[in-house]
């Protein structure tokens, strides 16, 4: 039996591209919630065998939506403690040694600070080199999943 938990499309106290109003949003909206499946990922390791990130969406008047979303199994032990885990999530992006990819100052602009994925990959990763705390362990769940977008 799997369910599905929708997580959303970036840490709880940041701000997100907005479904008709921010230009571009799909490509925008698809890298935040990839740069946040890496950051809980970084944070918390990748899911447990039979748990998988996927991607959840709907439409709205204004076009599609996506989250975040994790399949698991509720009756598996380890899959359901990894889901507690991705649903509590965290609050802003430097809590999983992250900047955000896309910074949006005020309602009619943008700042985009990561073209791609792995360029927030690699930016957490330097950012979260010694002294930052349990930065060894982030970088490594990170280019245990990430591999072909982290030199090693």
């Amino acid at each position: 039996m799997t369910e599905t938990l929708t997580i959303g499309t970036i840490p709880a106290e940041e701000d997100c591209a907005q479904l008709g109003r921010t230009p571009d949003f799909q490509r925008l909206t698809r890298l935040e919630v990839d740069c946040y499946q890496a950051a809980l990922i970084a944070r918390y390791g990748p899911p447990p065998p039979g748990a998988t990130f996927a991607r959840d969406t709907s439409n709205h008047d204004f076009g599609r939506y996506t989250e975040l979303a994790l399949r698991f199994d509720p009756s598996d032990e380890a899959q359901a403690a990894y889901a507690m885990l991705a649903d509590k999530g965290f609050g802003r992006w430097f809590h999983a040694g992250f900047t955000g990819p896309v910074e949006y100052p005020d309602s009619a602009s943008l700042v985009l600070h990561h073209a791609d994925l792995a360029a927030a990959i690699r930016s957490a990763i330097s950012i979260m080199r010694p002294p930052y705390p349990e930065g060894e362990q982030a970088i490594a769940n990170l280019r245990a999943h990430y591999p072909e977008l982290v030199s090693a």
